[in-house]
């Protein structure tokens, strides 16, 4: 296995990667709103949504028991060619299966054609992206990761961009949009042939689909909680106002998946340290990983809650103003996020994955109850509080089924939620006719007031200042010293 990186250098190649991987994917979605109409763009967004959970089933849980494995083994070829077979018989038994559904569900031409456009192509590239992606997590090189978010997000711009040059067909436009995924895949399976060797005829390993079904059904849950939007809307709500949600909740959507970057650095190292039965290191590791993705999640909600009209406008236009609010209220998901990802991934390594299905079975259900109802009653806004409403249970439910949930309560969620709520709640009150100083003064608060009671966050930036200053005069001298020698010389 090649060398692995250390775990800040991992989270800054995922940090980077994902902001401007999801600053392109951002974007691309902002062009299609605009090329399109709000009905085409509802259309549009059903079968991305769509695609979303046919790329789970082509998948089922098997990346997270490929990551539990292959963390126990020095060589992975075996089990590596086994995960990619396991993915393969799923991809074929997607497709036929959803073939079918789509045709039983959906008789209109005109989505019909979308989907398929969209849907074959697209799900075949998020595959061949997601066993190179897993690959190089499990082996903690992370940089490989980046260049395949980034090479997908720079192809599908490309190709979007000049279907709007081109104006193309709304068809044409679909295709190749789940086409530049596809190229991308290739893209995957070439750094993968570069970086390991697959021994295609060795034995099967049944370790895989081992204790599968906690991860196939927390997955599915994980999948479908963003795609319940456009999914219960479309049967509530007109087409035009369903495209108005997707509007709304595609900047959080996007957003609140860079701190979950710090969760791709820290999953593979909690799995391992909880196999070698570090329970102190893992619960370390667990409330460091809060606190980052935490205090990251305040500060996009925050910067979100008070850009949102500004956003809108210069993104989407005039027409799309209605967004606005709902968008308001979708930007304390991304907080809520920051807290949920690092709890919920604190039980999968601990192999209490099953606390984490119940939990999310009783988020599913309440959030297609919620988005049911309240989008009935109150549009595109009850949506929005219904979406919110599903990731204050999910936080709920994560704190009461967590082992060391005292610890996560005293350490993290009651002083960081203190600090937000204090800074937030007073600064918006002063301040909120001027977005630009309460964005500032708010994330100044939030970050002394971290800074001044949290002794071990504190702890860890003077320690990492110190280092850095040690570096710098370790590097000066070593460069005196061989300037010496070569004067000697």
């Amino acid at each position: 296995m090649n060398k692995k990186n250390s775990i800040i250098r991992n989270i800054i190649h995922l940090f980077y990667s994902t902001i401007l991987a999801n600053i392109l994917n951002a974007t691309t979605l902002i062009l299609l709103a605009n090329f399109f109409n709000s009905k085409n763009y509802g259309i549009f967004s059903v079968a991305l949504a769509l695609a979303m959970i046919m790329n789970f089933f082509t998948d089922l849980g098997v990346s997270n028991t490929f990551l539990r494995e292959g963390s126990k083994k020095e060589s992975l070829s075996n089990t590596f060619s086994s995960y990619i077979k396991i993915r393969v018989v799923c991809l074929l038994l997607a497709i036929i299966v959803f073939s079918v559904g789509i045709h039983t569900f959906y008789q209109e031409l005109q989505i019909l054609y979308m989907m398929y456009s969209l849907l074959i192509p697209m799900v075949i590239g998020l595959m061949m992206q997601g066993i190179g992606i897993t690959y190089f997590q499990l082996t903690e090189r992370m940089q490989f990761i980046a260049s395949i978010k980034i090479f997908s997000a720079i192809v599908l711009i490309v190709s979007i961009t000049l279907c709007m040059a081109l104006k193309v067909d709304v068809r044409l436009t679909a295709f190749l949009y789940g086409f530049s995924y596809f190229i991308a895949g290739l893209y995957s399976l070439y750094l993968l042939q570069k970086n390991v060797k697959v021994k295609w005829k060795s034995p099967f390993q049944n370790q895989l689909v081992a204790n599968l079904s906690p991860f196939l059904i927390s997955g599915l849950f994980i999948m479908l909680t963003p795609q319940l939007g456009p999914l219960v809307l479309e049967k509530t709500l007109p087409l035009t106002l369903v495209g108005l949600f997707a509007v709304a909740y595609r900047i959080p959507s996007a957003l609140y998946q860079v701190p979950g970057v710090i969760a791709g650095a820290f999953f593979p190292l909690l799995f391992k340290t909880y196999n070698q039965g570090k329970l102190e290191e893992h619960t370390r590791l667990t409330i460091l990983q809060m606190k980052i993705m935490s205090y990251i999640g305040i500060c996009m909600t925050i910067s979100l809650f008070y850009l949102a009209g500004f956003l809108v406008t210069i993104l989407f236009g005039d027409e799309w103003a209605s967004a606005v609010q709902p968008l308001k209220i979708l930007s304390f998901i991304i907080v809520l996020q920051g807290f949920n990802i690092a709890i919920a991934d604190g039980l999968t390594t601990r192999g209490l994955q099953n606390r984490r299905t119940i939990v999310q079975f009783i988020t599913i259900t309440i959030g297609v109850m919620s988005l049911y109802y309240l989008s009935v009653s109150y549009a595109v806004v009850g949506a929005a509080f219904a979406v919110l409403a599903m990731e204050i249970v999910s936080f709920v439910g994560y704190i009461l089924t967590h082992p060391t949930r005292n610890m996560i309560l005293t350490k993290v969620i009651l002083p960081y939620g203190s600090y937000f709520s204090i800074s937030f709640i007073l600064l918006h009150y002063l301040l909120s006719k001027y977005p630009f100083m309460a964005i500032l003064t708010t994330f100044i608060s939030v970050s002394a007031m971290i800074y001044l009671f949290d002794k071990s966050t504190r702890a860890l930036i003077k320690g990492f200042i110190k280092k850095k200053k040690q570096q710098e005069i370790s590097h000066v001298t070593n460069g005196r010293q061989r300037e010496d020698e070569n004067n000697a010389h």
